[in-house]
């Protein structure tokens, strides 16, 4: 946490580009605006206060105070318990989202004493009691009134990170105001919300009491899968996993020992889920996907989750893993140079919407300085990362929502169907986040006309998967609808394109994973507009150093045009620390490049995609035609020489009754194998290959022959 006195003290001045002063000791950070405006504006005046605090050195305090006073006072006025509005004419409050803002100020109002003003004190009790009040009696989330919980999105009741806040509030504000009258009904409902915050589906008959109650006696329902997924969003959210952990760290520095025993239900069982999906460089590997700016937001929340971990469960590697974010915090910085944690990064995105891009300084300005503040209370400190790998080793699979992933000192790989634009899949360093971009990643990227692509992701929808774990990998293989809603001007609308059927396996040797893409037409003759196989992005950006080596070609960021590069060969090497082979149905590897960052939706990284397989243009296909065939192999941490014996020896295709693909390899132990699947509905017998439609199986060809997981 070396640079965070630094990193706070340049951003507090850059924000004064940001600031409005209306007047009479009142302004703001941001734009004033409701919902997420208000909230942009509570985190700077977190910020501002800690510096008040006297936290960070050589801060002018007094400067620091009178911001955060002015910001505060803003916040206050524009509430419904208010004397005004905000600039944009509305008063912001009692909403299911209301009091985020406010866990995460909080802090360090407190740190401040007698140096808030008694009006203003004053003035923060009353809209803190305010909030409880709704809280208490009328609290609703969308349709549905009272407390709720459910693992789907699609439910509507999904709420772990909602309820574990409001829940948090409410407990703090009766902790705060004991002499309130309506204290005791304030104290009443947070362990509703904080029982069904971080919940599954055990503690419908779970004996376990806690501050008093039985857990049972309060379930409402499961927010996370049995095995820890969650479905928040519509996708697979690693960084909403973080989000509901945060949220439970705040509480615990802030509340100490009058914190209520709910506020930890299951935090220690999330936190050894959460911790198997860090790059040991402090990058969240969001194997799930991720529908907002990289890097950003979720992640900030690592931080103080990373404390917590240390300070409540006791992790030896906690710290280390907070040291190493900050770096990278801190080398993103350094670059723009202007004391902005984004500048540089998100130019578009902040001609386009001030809104957000100030949401997100502000993230990371009151992350920093609640883990700091919390850091300061702590006697732990970082013992660093030896050991970290093995102690994150192995599978974490939750069936029921469609992940596996399996780590090893030297890969992690992972599929997950319900990922952001459903199925992605991941084979990389464990060591190395910027190696990592999300988007489709290893899936075919098939778009035909009329495909929108909504926020950067083609339409598509999720048939059926299975994924297996087995002692050293796993093998994992499903259907998606591509195509699946399309509409043209003029009144055209279509639906279920395509269909692609994806094959994937981690190897026992700790370093491979195969996989097969099969994308054909749907019943209809629809039009495709772009095909990429294999396609594994590479994030080619500041982290970096804007530069890649693909074999013996160096490509840098940003392209003068937008480009499609072809390297000559199915087989490469990137950056020397992943191998990349194309097994059958391409002629060779190609890198598309773009001049605008890609990276999700707001365009905030720039990424090759490496494929094999691409097609540019529009082109009709007949019904049931194929559209892409491909095989493929990664290898993480493979250098050139590993890599092209292994492309010596692959091979696989077709070659066979209708349906089935193969792909045979020998893996860097020297063991082959071969992936065997029958893409079509009906089974398939031929030789010795049983397989059920729809399926697939690995073989261990070499002695002792064995078939794993095979669906006969």
């Amino acid at each position: 946490m070396h640079h965070v006195d630094r990193l706070l003290t340049d951003w507090a001045r850059w924000a004064e580009r940001h600031w409005t002063d209306l007047g009479g000791g009142v302004g703001f950070f941001g734009t004033g605006y409701n919902a997420w405006g208000v909230q942009t504006n509570q985190k700077y005046l977190g910020t501002m206060a800690h510096l008040a605090t006297g936290a960070v050195p050589g801060v002018d305090q007094a400067w620091a105070l009178d911001r955060a006073v002015a910001a505060l006072r803003y916040s206050l006025d524009s509430h419904h318990s208010g004397s005004s509005t905000g600039v944009d004419g509305s008063n912001w409050g009692h909403t299911w989202i209301s009091v985020l803002g406010i866990e995460r100020m909080m802090f360090s109002l407190a740190a401040l004493g007698s140096q808030l003003p008694d009006e203003v004190s004053q003035q923060l009790d009353q809209m803190l009691a305010s909030e409880a009040e709704w809280l208490t009696h009328s609290y609703q989330k969308g349709n549905t009134p009272g407390i709720v919980a459910g693992p789907w999105n699609s439910s509507g009741r999904n709420v772990p990170e909602s309820n574990l806040w409001n829940g948090a509030f409410l407990w703090r504000v009766a902790t705060r105001l004991p002499d309130d009258p309506r204290a005791e009904q304030w104290r009443e409902q947070p362990l509703d919300f904080l029982i069904n915050a971080a919940s599954i589906s055990s503690d419908a008959t779970s004996e376990l009491v806690v501050d008093g109650l039985r857990v049972a006696d309060l379930h409402k329902g499961a927010n996370f899968h049995d095995g820890w997924a969650l479905d928040h969003h519509g996708y697979l959210n690693v960084g909403y996993m973080v989000v509901t952990a945060s949220q439970a760290a705040i509480g615990h520095f802030d509340l100490g020992d009058s914190a209520p025993e709910a506020l930890h239900l299951h935090q220690e069982e999330l936190w050894r889920t959460i911790k198997r999906l860090i790059f040991s460089d402090g990058r969240l590997a969001r194997v799930g996907g991720d529908t907002r700016v990289r890097y950003a937001y979720c992640q900030e929340y690592l931080l103080p989750v990373l404390a917590y971990a240390a300070d409540q469960f006791g992790d030896p590697h906690a710290l280390g893993l907070l040291d190493a974010q900050v770096e990278l915090i801190a080398g993103e910085a350094d670059h723009n140079g202007d004391g902005s944690f984004y500048g540089e990064r998100l130019t578009e995105l902040g001609d386009l919407s001030p809104l957000y891009t100030t949401r997100l300084e502000s993230d990371r300005a009151v992350s920093l300085a609640m883990t700091q503040a919390a850091l300061a209370g702590m006697s732990a400190e970082s013992q660093g990362l030896g050991g970290f790998e093995e102690s994150v080793a192995g599978h974490w699979h939750d069936p029921d929502h469609g992940v596996v992933v399996h780590r090893s000192p030297n890969r992690l790989a992972s599929v997950a169907w319900r990922a952001s634009g459903r199925l992605q899949a991941m084979c990389q360093p464990p060591d190395d986040g910027h190696l990592a971009e999300w988007s489709l990643n290893l899936s075919p990227d098939v778009t035909f006309l009329g495909d929108s692509r909504n926020n950067e992701l083609p339409s598509r929808r999720l048939i059926d998967n299975v994924t297996q774990p087995f002692d050293g990998g796993f093998l994992s293989w499903g259907r998606v609808t591509e195509g699946a809603s399309l509409s043209l001007a003029e009144g055209w609308t279509g639906a279920d394109a395509g269909e692609s059927f994806s094959v994937f396996a981690a190897l026992p040797d700790g370093v491979t994973l195969i996989g097969m893409h099969l994308v054909r037409a749907g019943s209809w003759r629809p039009t495709i507009r772009t095909v990429k196989g294999l396609h594994l992005n590479v994030p080619n950006d500041l982290y970096n150093g804007f530069s890649r080596t693909y074999g013996e070609i160096s490509l840098t960021s940003p392209p003068a045009v937008d480009d499609v590069v072809p390297l000559g060969r199915s087989w490469t090497v990137v950056d020397d620390r992943i191998g990349v082979v194309g097994v059958y149905g391409a002629e060779e590897l190609v890198v598309d490049r773009r001049v605008q960052r890609r990276g999700g939706p707001q365009h905030s990284l720039y990424v090759d995609e490496l494929c094999y397989g691409h097609e540019q243009g529009f082109r009709a296909v007949e019904s049931g035609d194929i559209i892409l065939d491909v095989g493929f192999a990664v290898l993480s941490g493979a250098d050139s020489a590993t890599t092209e014996s292994f492309a010596v020896e692959a091979g696989g295709g077709a070659g066979g009754p209708h349906g089935y693909r193969s792909l045979g390899v020998r893996d860097v132990s020297g063991q082959r194998w071969m992936l065997q699947a029958n893409a079509c509905s009906e089974p398939l017998s031929f030789g010795d290959v049983e397989l059920g439609p729809w399926s697939a199986e690995l073989v261990q060809v070499s002695e002792p022959q064995k078939r794993w997981f095979g669906s006969r």
